[in-house]
């Protein structure tokens, strides 16, 4: 794993690599007279996750409690792993999970938001994303790179291509 500073034409970016993932989210906004802007982007190193992944691990996700998944690459493909969990009506607890590409938690029947725990917790370099309501017919998702402490938000489809129908995005 790598990570630097990058100072543009438009601000400090922070860039990142690994892996799984490559990225750059800015950090400052600025104008530098002499430098090239840059861009934030995301990059999946082995592609898109395929988007059956993100209904298995949805599904598997009771209402009337958090609970974690991964989405992992195990080197070959990716694929949903369940570590062993403390569950609870507003914390989760497990083990990291080797070569996790996305850390998906739910909030069960609360709103899909990113808590101040979360912040605390989310200070590597991976795809985080939070799953709300889901006692109701169409849960609620958010999702956002994670890059040592500071963060950005992604849209489900720089993760999943095409669309996924039963959630609606935050």
């Amino acid at each position: 794993e790598a990570y630097t500073y990058a100072m543009a034409g438009n601000g400090l970016f922070l860039e990142a690599e690994n892996r799984l993932l490559r990225a750059r989210i800015l950090l400052a906004g600025a104008v530098v007279r002499g430098l090239a802007p840059l861009e934030p982007f995301l990059e999946l190193r082995h592609g898109p996750i395929p988007t059956h992944l993100l209904a298995l691990a949805i599904g598997a996700m009771p209402a009337d409690v958090e609970s974690y998944a991964a989405i992992v690459w195990d080197g070959l493909t990716y694929r949903v792993a369940f570590p062993p969990q403390e569950r609870g009506d507003a914390h989760v607890t497990y083990e990291p999970v080797p070569g996790t590409v996305v850390g998906l938690h739910s909030h069960g029947a609360m709103e899909a938001f990113f808590s101040y725990q979360d912040d605390r917790d989310e200070q590597g370099f991976q795809v985080s994303m939070v799953v709300g309501h889901l006692d109701q017919l169409l849960p609620t998702a958010r999702a956002r790179l994670c890059l040592y402490g500071y963060f950005a938000p992604v849209r489900l489809s720089q993760l999943f291509p095409g669309e996924f129908v039963g959630l609606e995005e935050k």
